[in-house]
């Protein structure tokens, strides 16, 4: 019989991972901290691009299924990296408030593919007023029994607000990318910017800037006590045989790893200069 779109779409076969390097920006000991595994859809149909695929798993309130589906396809692509690699997985607050049974499958999963859960960072995505908050924070409880750590993701738009941050109590704020562009000529986005790290020290949780798009920017970030960098500029989502071959992962060629693979012989990013928007570090 011929499978649905919604039973295409459910099948941890039919979806790819990208990953998404996370950049610790410090003390000019700029290093590889994680990888965000990020899923695309059937390959071949609209739902390829994640924005229209998880719209329609939302539309159908299937994100529970979905992300079940997702964390089998992450699991099994994540045993192709390096054991000590942290790896970040996107989960639905409605997956955590309304579903128990959550943790469990995780669990299997990640025992499945000799996966050390200490390794995964769940970051919520998605939260609605409507999400059983005492369930959520029940399932946070059980995540971090596990050893996983939280991040809450687009901090500063939507819900990922301030009682969410109260609520989950996250290791991380992903500081949405709204407040991250031009933040060299916009006194009022480097104001948010800011009043978020200033949060984050007082909560004991660190920040990750989503989708710099100059280095003069990340320099800025860093000058604020901004821990944690993800973008394009310094490399784009990408499938796990492009990551392997680019010069990032392991030890020790994952310290200065960015500066090394872009020809730069600097042990900091503020010594690289301007690098033209839309441009990569990793191509």
């Amino acid at each position: 019989m011929r499978k649905s779109l919604l039973d295409r779409i459910l099948d941890p076969q039919q979806l790819s991972v990208r990953f998404q390097p996370i950049f610790s920006i410090g003390l000019g000991e700029h290093q590889l901290h994680s990888v965000e595994a990020l899923i695309r859809g059937p390959r071949g149909t609209h739902f390829e691009a994640a924005p229209i695929l998880f719209d329609y798993v939302r539309r159908k309130k299937e994100e529970r299924a979905v992300d079940n589906s997702c964390i089998a396809a992450i699991c099994a692509e994540v045993a192709g990296l390096p054991r000590e690699l942290r790896i970040n997985v996107n989960v639905h607050a409605a997956t955590l408030g309304q579903n128990p049974g959550f943790v469990d499958s995780l669990r299997r999963q990640a025992y499945k593919h000799s996966l050390s859960l200490d390794r995964f960072t769940v970051e919520i995505v998605e939260y609605a007023p409507t999400c059983d908050i005492p369930e959520l924070s029940r399932t946070v409880a059980s995540l971090r029994k596990a050893g996983m750590r939280i991040a809450l993701d687009d901090v500063g738009v939507g819900q990922s607000n301030y009682r969410m941050m109260l609520d989950c109590h996250p290791e991380y704020f992903k500081l949405d990318a709204y407040f991250v562009r031009d933040l060299k000529n916009d006194s009022k986005r480097r104001a948010v910017v800011e009043s978020v790290v200033t949060f984050g020290k007082a909560l004991h949780s660190a920040v990750v800037a989503e989708a710099a798009e100059s280095i003069d920017d990340i320099t800025i970030l860093g000058d604020m006590g901004v821990e944690f960098v993800q973008c394009n500029l310094l490399c784009p989502a990408v499938t796990l045989e492009e990551l392997r071959a680019k010069n990032i992962l392991g030890e020790p060629a994952n310290r200065f790893a960015f500066a090394q693979s872009a020809g730069v012989e600097t042990k900091s990013i503020k010594d690289m200069g301007h690098i033209p928007s839309g441009s990569a570090l990793f191509v």
